[in-house]
């Protein structure tokens, strides 16, 4: 399997690349790589599961051709609609022109992997109801727990060679159950494994672990834009500035991912402990487990690294944890749900603090006190014209003006303007420009600024005098929202 994710991951690599270059022109330079990204894991999706041949030499399947036709509408349906999810923050990067939509890539990026496994879950196995009444043990095991009116579904596998159980159902609790754990599984095993999902019914592990990814989400939101406008509100060097935003997308992908897999193994200890707690014996409840690894061909011990990606403990971690719970050596080793949703709802409560401090109060009262000083904003753009009408007639460039007076418009041109900028050593450099900005404060001479709408670049101009004498330095940054801020100015006919 580990061959089979390498050699896609090329293809998807060489087929990203491809398109990306193709369309590079029309994407920032961010844009580009998540894109690329987006295409990689999609692409190495499609070669693993499409990949029947290699699944049958590999496990010694025979996969029945119904198998294949199904696994391909699940798969294309799956992945458009994890594709046109995990497209959304760049589609509204691409339209506003704002980096912070790129934060939430991550987020739609599980959800997208989230929906293409229901998708393909629902889809690739024809399901038929089991009926209880005529399979003695299911029923009289779930009399046990009063869960004799609860719906077993059985997922025919159609010879692929998967065998598990599955607790689903927010509000209205189902127990699935593949053909192929319900034909090699013994009797004592599949009840073992039966009540291993019963107890995530019982817990409501269902609720609580999409409650946990939930308050993950938000704790990841809270975590990058918190610590942004922290970063944003202190560092002035552009170059400094995106180093360490990065590693704060970067810091906190990888805690929503390692979130939501420890989650899950937090759920799945609980259910463990819930068997032996049933009356299951340990040795049994053991065997079992080695089965159920056995027949989905899935390793017993894995490093460490790998197992914190992964929504199970290895097998070697479970049996160590229920003998060690039968010796009466127990402790905890996961804290409840509670505790750890305590814990991060007060870290989200620390830097949704942060960010409504430093992103939005103090930034506004440094706004609101330097607009009190400034009587207006000019905006100057030159618009080509002909002179007369005719075919020799001349072009010429006219000067239009916009005088701006009013606070909150003026605090808007404030924001984008100081929002980045860089110092430069160099003078008044030209460039390509079509607006002019003209700030006009009490008792001061205007301060000046050239913008260009089409590559955002705007550079604060400095009297020679005052780059001789006072050594002042003039700035240059990249701000596309500003020409969003400005052009509306000059839409009208009248212009």
């Amino acid at each position: 399997m580990r061959a089979i994710f390498i050699v896609s991951l090329v293809i998807g690599a060489l087929a990203g690349f491809s398109i990306a270059v193709i369309i590079k022109k029309q994407l920032e330079m961010i844009e580009f790589f998540l894109l690329m990204l987006v295409l990689i894991l999609e692409l190495s999706i499609i070669v693993m599961i499409f990949s029947t041949d290699i699944q049958e030499k590999l496990f010694n399947q025979r996969l029945k051709a119904l198998f294949v036709i199904r696994q391909f509408v699940a798969v294309l349906l799956g992945v458009i609609a994890m594709f046109f999810i995990n497209l959304i923050p760049l589609f509204a990067n691409l339209k506003t022109n704002e980096f912070k939509y790129i934060y939430l890539f991550p987020v739609t990026l599980f959800i997208g992997f989230y929906i293409f496994y229901l998708i393909l879950l629902n889809l690739q196995y024809p399901k038929k109801e089991l009926k209880t009444d005529k399979n003695s043990n299911i029923k009289e095991t779930l009399n046990k727990f009063n869960l004799g009116n609860i719906k077993v579904i059985v997922l025919d596998t159609l010879g692929q060679k998967f065998a598990n159980l599955f607790a689903a159902g927010v509000f209205k609790p189902q127990l699935l159950v593949t053909s192929y754990a319900l034909e090699n599984l013994k009797e004592d095993q599949f009840q073992a494994i039966m009540v291993h999902e019963i107890g995530h019914i019982k817990r409501k592990h269902v609720r609580k672990i999409l409650l946990g990814w939930v308050i993950t989400i938000f704790y990841y939101l809270a975590f990058v834009y918190g610590l942004e406008s922290l970063i944003d509100y202190f560092v002035q060097d552009i170059v400094i500035f995106n180093i360490v935003i990065l590693a704060i997308l970067l810091a906190g992908t990888l805690q929503l991912f390692l979130l939501i897999s420890y989650i899950g193994r937090i759920a799945e200890i609980e259910a463990d402990l819930f068997v032996l707690k049933s009356g299951v014996d340990r040795e049994v409840y053991e065997n079992a487990l080695k089965s159920i690894y056995a027949l989905n061909y899935i390793k017993g011990d894995v490093s460490k690294p790998l197992e914190k990606i992964q929504s199970h403990p290895s097998l070697k971690k479970r049996i160590r944890i229920l003998t060690d719970v039968e010796k009466k050596q127990y402790k905890e080793y996961f804290p409840p749900f509670k505790k750890v949703y305590s814990t991060l709802i007060a870290a989200m409560v620390v830097f949704f603090t942060s960010y409504i401090t430093f992103g939005i109060l103090l930034p506004n009262n440094n706004l609101i006190k330097d607009s009190a000083n400034i009587e207006k904003i000019r905006l100057i753009k030159y618009v080509s014209a002909s002179t007369d009408v005719g075919r020799n007639g001349k072009k010429v460039n006219l000067r239009v003006e916009k005088s701006i007076t009013d606070k909150k418009e003026i605090q808007d041109i404030l924001r984008c303007i100081r929002k980045i900028k860089t110092k430069s050593d160099f003078a008044n450099t030209l460039f390509e420009r079509d607006y002019e900005i003209e700030i006009y404060k009490k008792n001061s001479q205007p301060t000046i600024y050239s913008f260009s709408s089409s590559s955002g670049v705007i550079m604060k101009y400095v009297l020679a005098e005052d780059f001789v004498k006072g050594g002042s330095r003039p700035w240059v940054g990249v701000n596309k929202e500003l020409g969003k801020v400005i052009s509306k100015y000059f839409n009208s006919n009248e212009n």
